[in-house]
């Protein structure tokens, strides 16, 4: 399999863009500092110096995806703010979920791979990833919940982050299924059934 890199001068930069993928491939006990550094062109000390441990850079590269995920969902939820018509639970799932369906889908293999990865770290109980998920994905998913309450009023706080959770889980859960399948609907498909689900949802609670 081929890794697709962006190039990064910066040395900090430089050992997280070739991480990911890396991680993605060998896994993260798999995965040695040395292999690594070398791969990035690195000496082995910039690792530790950068990240202080493997464990440590794993959470970067994490947070560095979600980021990247919040980034969109940040941009969707501004346009979809802007109108003057209260959105609907649909369209607020849809600006939610769709970055986290084209990551999936993007075409690299890595990256449903890295996925995998992570939800595997999170079956494990990794509490120091749990709570640094937390941490940076709150503005985001709070503004989330925010709106969703404002679609829903008759929903309480504690339904509305129950659905949320929900359907991130059978979101990641189904692209990862769908990942191993030899014949998959399209992107659009599958975000509109996870869309339909999650609302349907959301309202029954």
């Amino acid at each position: 399999m081929n890794l697709r890199v962006v190039p990064a001068t910066d040395t900090r930069e430089r050992i997280l863009a070739h991480a990911g993928a890396l991680f993605a491939l060998h896994g993260l006990e798999g995965l040695g500092v040395r292999q690594l550094a070398k791969a990035a062109k690195v000496n082995l000390a910039a690792v530790n110096y950068h990240f202080g441990s493997k464990q440590a850079l794993f959470r970067e590269v994490c947070l560095r995806h979600l980021r990247t995920l919040d980034a969109s969902r940040t941009r969707a939820l501004d346009a979809l703010g802007a109108g003057r018509a209260r959105p609907t639970v649909e369209r607020i799932l849809e600006c939610h979920l769709r970055p986290l369906v084209a990551f999936a889908r993007s075409g690299d293999p890595t990256n449903l791979l890295f996925l995998r990865l992570v939800m595997a770290q999170v079956a494990r109980r990794d509490d120091a990833l749990l709570a640094a998920l937390a941490r940076e994905g709150a503005p985001v998913r709070e503004r989330t919940l925010g709106l969703l309450a404002r679609a829903l009023p008759g929903a309480s706080p504690e339904d509305l982050r129950v659905g949320l959770v929900l359907a991130n889980g059978a979101a990641t859960h189904l692209l990862m299924t769908e990942g191993a399948a030899r014949r998959r609907p399209s992107a659009e498909s599958t975000l509109r059934r996870l869309v339909a689900h999650a609302a349907a949802g959301l309202r029954a609670a």
